[in-house]
């Protein structure tokens, strides 16, 4: 049976039970996959070891990658019954720090790129955004099956925002800065586009370039921003500060020293929330370069 089946199932049944029993299966169901998910559990044992360093031990890791799957699986029981969410319920749901940061991303008049990781439930937090008057573009990356890359994006376009296809999207991203808009980018996509090598955790991986190209060519802030849950299934979405950024003049090398200051402002965030980083693939190559510490 397809994810797409699976949804579809699941969004049914829960438009009349209730989601908290979801959110308890889910739990027990975390715990399962984590076992029975090889290739998905060796590379979240090998992506929090580098984010958590060396002093960790094999038994805290595994607590904290059974916790990180069951959070994602909250995630996406909450995605697929999204269509029941009102607004008051985002709203309700949603709690925002540092939201004068986010504002001050669109002062310039050049648009804002919102950069991310895979956390928490983000979809959610884009409503609560434009609930709160500012329109948001989100980058996608599109699914191999239509049917069910259409059911993704129906979701996200739920909560008010405009998606924009990874593949062939740049001139909307360009018009959407233009606006002077929000355009939010996750940045931990492997091998997305050949990426630029920067430190992330204890060692050497690459990064996508295109946040950073984008900012040096349009002249748009750059806003660190990061999604969590809380233990009652509320989310807290925290905005950084812009990031100050002086270009050299060599885009090369201005791609590199931005896209590494991008991960060293939100690094911190999966320090702090490891059991919330949602990352299923191998993060650093199997023979990365450890880094000393800094």
């Amino acid at each position: 049976m397809s994810f797409y089946l699976v949804g579809i199932f699941i969004g049914l049944a829960f438009r009349v039970l209730p989601i908290k029993l979801g959110y308890a299966i889910a739990h027990v169901v975390g715990y399962i996959v984590f076992w029975v998910w090889r290739r998905g559990r060796t590379c979240l044992r090998e992506n929090m070891g580098h984010v958590l360093g060396s002093g960790v031990s094999r038994e805290e890791i595994d607590r904290l990658a059974k916790t990180a799957l069951r959070n994602y699986l909250k995630y996406l029981l909450d995605y697929v019954c999204q269509p029941r969410v009102t607004p008051e319920e985002v709203r309700r749901r949603v709690a925002f720090e540092g939201w004068e940061n986010m504002v001050k991303g669109v002062e310039g008049g050049k648009g804002a790129i919102l950069v991310g990781l895979h956390q928490g439930y983000w979809e959610i937090t884009g409503g609560a955004m434009v609930l709160g008057g500012y329109p948001l573009n989100v980058v996608v990356e599109s699914m191999s099956s239509p049917r069910l890359d259409r059911f993704m994006q129906e979701r996200r376009r739920g909560m008010w925002m405009n998606v924009i296809p990874m593949e062939n999207g740049v001139k909307e991203m360009l018009r959407a800065l233009r606006r002077n808009e929000h355009l939010v980018l996750l940045i931990d996509i492997p091998n997305s586009d050949g990426g630029v090598e920067v430190r992330f955790g204890d060692a050497l991986t690459t990064m996508p370039r295109g946040a950073a190209t984008l900012a040096l060519k349009t002249g748009a802030s750059v806003v660190p921003m990061a999604c969590v849950r809380r233990p009652d299934n509320t989310l807290l979405t925290s905005f950084a500060e812009c990031i100050d950024f002086q270009p050299s003049g060599s885009l090369t090398k201005d791609v590199q020293a931005l896209t590494q200051a991008i991960m060293n402002a939100l690094e911190p965030y999966i320090r702090r929330y490891p059991e919330q980083y949602y990352m299923f693939r191998r993060m650093w190559p199997e023979e990365a370069t450890r880094c000393c510490p800094a």
